[in-house]
């Protein structure tokens, strides 16, 4: 991205599970930025009345019409100000961004483009969990694809191996992707597309065609590549298909994949974790904790509703663990016997 001066009104709307977003600003490389990133989604025609909107303005941040907001807590990318009927936060004087807590709706206004879109990015991350949540469908921390036998969650740690794996993916005629990174899990242990842009590395990046690949700064990592919708829209699966294979993942330093049956009982930790719990999944504290304790109280109702759709979607599945060599060909060789 380039911080080319834009003063274009811009504007996209989205439809995600039948929330309803409308984004519009003066800044529209942002804007752009965020259709490709949600393009899945993009709506035909204005979300009127939509359930959030997000205001987005190229200008210097004003923190001065918030001088008497003590901060309420801090995380690594801001600094968080609780009010009455607002959330503010401090991108640490990079971008400045509000929460109307009333009606939902988001105002961030600042002059680092990086900084801008990603913090709106990870608010509507944040808002479509909550979303989620509230429809019974909670994601699941893993790669969620589609083959003959119905559906496969690898869950492997991050940097363990999901895009590479992702990427192959795209490439078979007969495997279909609901999701590299959270696919959606519901009550009947079915899996559901939520399909986004694919974080890829700088190697993965460079071996693709000009036009598919964007690179994206971000607030406190290294900038990372990503893969857009277009160049594998056709590969997306559009049904929710029944959940049949987990898969637990592993590194290693051999050059040779294997695959191996577990008891469904050796599933439970790792679902736990990366559903109930949802350590790899971004939540989003700044929005998710508004109101202290109650906050954290409300979050029983959704501690269920994922136990619940984890323990439906073990008991119809087989578990297995894969262990991730060195060879990448091998890696995919092993997995694509469940997919087959």
């Amino acid at each position: 991205m380039t911080s080319t001066q834009s003063i274009a009104s811009a504007r996209v709307a989205l439809k995600v599970y039948g929330l309803g977003i409308a984004i519009e600003g003066d800044w529209a490389e942002v804007v752009d930025a965020l259709r490709l990133d949600f393009a899945w989604f993009v709506a035909d025609t204005p979300q009127e009345g939509a359930d959030v909107s997000v205001s987005i303005r190229r200008k210097e941040p004003d923190f001065d019409r918030f001088r008497e907001a003590a901060a309420t807590f801090v995380t690594p990318r801001n600094v968080v100000y609780q009010q009455p009927d607002r959330t503010v936060v401090d991108y640490f004087g990079r971008a400045l961004s509000v929460r109307d807590r009333r009606t939902g709706g988001l105002e961030i206004e600042g002059e680092d483009l990086s900084i801008v879109h990603e913090a709106v990015y990870q608010f509507l991350i944040s808002r479509l969990g909550e979303h989620f949540d509230s429809l019974g469908l909670p994601r699941l921390h893993g790669l969620g694809l589609a083959g003959a036998q119905g559906g496969v969650v690898v869950m492997l740690p991050s940097g363990g191996g999901k895009t590479t794996l992702a990427l192959r993916a795209i490439r078979n005629d007969d495997v279909r992707l609901l999701s590299e990174d959270s696919p959606l899990l519901d009550r009947h242990g079915f899996l559901h597309p939520f399909p986004l842009r694919i974080g890829i590395n700088a190697t993965d990046a460079a071996a693709l065609p000009p036009g598919h690949v964007r690179r994206i700064e971000r607030m406190e990592l290294h900038p990372k590549f990503a893969l857009e919708l277009h160049a594998f829209a056709d590969k997306i699966e559009q049904e929710p298909r029944p959940l049949r294979h987990i898969v637990i993942g592993r590194r290693s330093l051999g050059r040779q994949a294997k695959l191996e049956p577990l008891p469904r009982r050796a599933a439970v930790p790792t679902l736990f974790r990366e559903a109930v719990v949802g350590v790899g999944i971004y939540q989003g504290m700044e929005w998710v904790l508004q109101r202290g304790m109650r906050d954290v109280l409300s979050q029983s109702g959704p501690f269920w509703t994922r136990t619940r759709n984890c323990a439906r979607g073990l008991a119809g599945a087989n578990v297995w663990r894969l262990t991730v060599g060195r060879d990448h060909d091998d890696n995919w060789a092993a997995l694509q016997k469940l997919l087959d």
